[in-house]
């Protein structure tokens, strides 16, 4: 299957209801598609999904099965959000898709955060770039 296929399914899914009752078994708060799914899904080699789970949540693997039955495919890739860096957190919610939210507002609130997050921290990227360019 394709990814722009995998990708409809997830959509529908989305519309249907059927992502929302797998957020909720799985306590997720909030889902969204990012990455080449999104930019070039004819080109895309896989799905990358965004989540956003409570600290110390158990059973990722869980939610990654769900998630590939729901899509047919065993290319998603999960981003979490918790945790995850700066960077990738900017990535999997500033440009992307959101498909289920828990509560009104919760992608803005959040991608608003995320992208502040990256840019005042850009600096100590920086910084680590320079490090390395001279070890």
């Amino acid at each position: 299957m394709s990814v722009r296929e995998s990708l409809d399914r997830l959509r529908a899914a989305a519309d249907d209801g059927r992502l929302d009752d797998l957020a909720r078994r799985h306590g997720v708060a909030l889902i969204t598609v990012f990455g080449s799914a999104i930019r070039t899904p004819e080109r895309a080699r896989d799905l990358d999904v965004a989540v956003s789970l409570p600290a110390g949540t158990q059973g990722l693997l869980a939610l990654v099965g769900d998630l590939a039955d729901l899509t047919a495919s065993d290319d998603v890739d999960v981003l979490v959000l918790y945790g995850a860096s700066p960077t990738a957190r900017f990535s999997g919610l500033v440009g992307a898709r959101p498909l289920y939210e828990a509560s009104a507002s919760l992608f803005a609130r959040t991608q608003m955060a995320a992208a502040l997050e990256f840019y005042e921290t850009a600096w100590l990227r920086d910084l680590d770039l320079q490090r390395m360019a001279t070890s």
